[in-house]
């Protein structure tokens, strides 16, 4: 026991109680708890998840819901055969990415160490290509057996944190729709932005819409300061239209999921989730022509690349480039 400044004395707890309080604090929370929210928060469809996850859908099932239980929050809502995430599970997932990623850097440091890391990579992308661009991509890469020593880390974040990963020298590759002084670019897809309704819109029926369609709805949109934001507002100000924002979110995935609640409509690029949501997604005719965005493989010229690194970005800028750019003047940034 120890003496205080008052009349009554305080027991010092038991080492053995205070450990076995904190064990239980932290006995439910798993790196494979954190691995399997991040691959459902990022597919919201059980069934696809646990086909990635390789693990049955109960095993699934059970080990979000006692990420749930530690947590004391609802991190998805479960609407018959919908799912979405909650704003505790928007939350927490940037989060988790970040744990993620730390961990993958702590692997690769260790890799580096032994003498292991000459042929891997570090290559980000964005949500809305990670599963019509990315997988195909590498699939094609490694069609050449030469290609097949070569492996991959792959980071997903949003278009801005994979540029500025890549700035930073954090990847030595990245698909971003953002460009800036010091980061060489090359065209690599020209992304077609559609605008979603919900099932039952009145617009839901058309082939094909014009911002003068929609110019009245409510919005959904993202916050400003990203890419496809800035791209939005200079296209209403182009024609002369004051957007009714209802709600602005992070991240294109929160978008379609107000969208499918009826909130409002939105202009998206095609996401995994958008197949599987209760929405129609109709294209733009902008000055007929389609209303798209430029996607960018980026490097840093700057940065010594690895003999792995340098067989990937040629790759890619051979078979995918439409058009190479070099770095941008500092005032230059987008």
């Amino acid at each position: 026991m120890i003496e205080c400044l008052y009349d009554f004395v305080v027991p010092l707890p038991s080492p053995m109680v205070e450990y076995n309080q904190k064990e239980k604090e932290v006995e439910h929370m798993t790196l494979l708890q954190l691995l399997y929210f991040e691959t459902l928060a990022r597919m919201l469809h059980y069934t696809r998840a646990a086909q990635e996850l390789h693990i049955s859908q109960p095993s699934l099932s059970y080990a979000i819901n006692e990420l749930e239980k530690e947590l004391g929050v609802k991190l998805f809502l479960r609407e018959k055969r919908h799912i979405a995430l909650t704003p505790y599970g928007q939350q927490f997932l940037p989060y988790v990415q970040k744990a993620l990623l730390c961990l993958d850097q702590g692997k690769l440091s260790l890799q580096t160490m032994k003498g292991e890391e000459k042929n891997i990579l570090q290559l980000g992308y964005f949500h809305s290509i990670s599963s019509s661009f990315v997988p195909p991509l590498i699939e094609s890469f490694y069609q050449a057996p030469e290609h097949r020593k070569i492996h991959f880390q792959f980071m997903e974040g949003t278009s801005y944190e994979i540029y500025s990963l890549v700035k930073e020298g954090k990847l030595d590759l990245g698909f971003s729709t953002h460009r800036g002084p010091g980061i060489q670019t090359c065209l690599v897809m020209k992304q077609p932005l559609y605008l979603v309704v919900p099932l039952e819109h009145p617009l839901a029926k058309k082939s094909y819409v014009t911002f003068g369609d929609f110019a009245q709805e409510p919005i959904i949109g993202l916050t400003r300061g990203s890419n496809l934001r800035d791209q939005l507002d200079r296209a209403f100000l182009a024609h002369h239209i004051t957007p009714r924002l209802v709600f602005e979110v992070q991240e294109c995935n929160a978008a379609l999921q107000y969208i499918d609640l009826k909130f409002g409509v939105g202009i998206l690029p095609e996401i995994p989730t958008m197949h599987t949501a209760r929405v129609v997604a109709l294209p733009i005719a902008e000055q007929e022509a389609s209303f798209i965005r430029n996607v960018f493989l980026l490097w840093d010229p700057d940065r010594p690349m690895s003999p792995a690194v340098e067989t990937v970005k040629d790759f890619i800028v051979t078979h995918y480039g439409l058009h190479q750019t070099g770095p941008l003047p500092a005032a230059s940034i987008r």
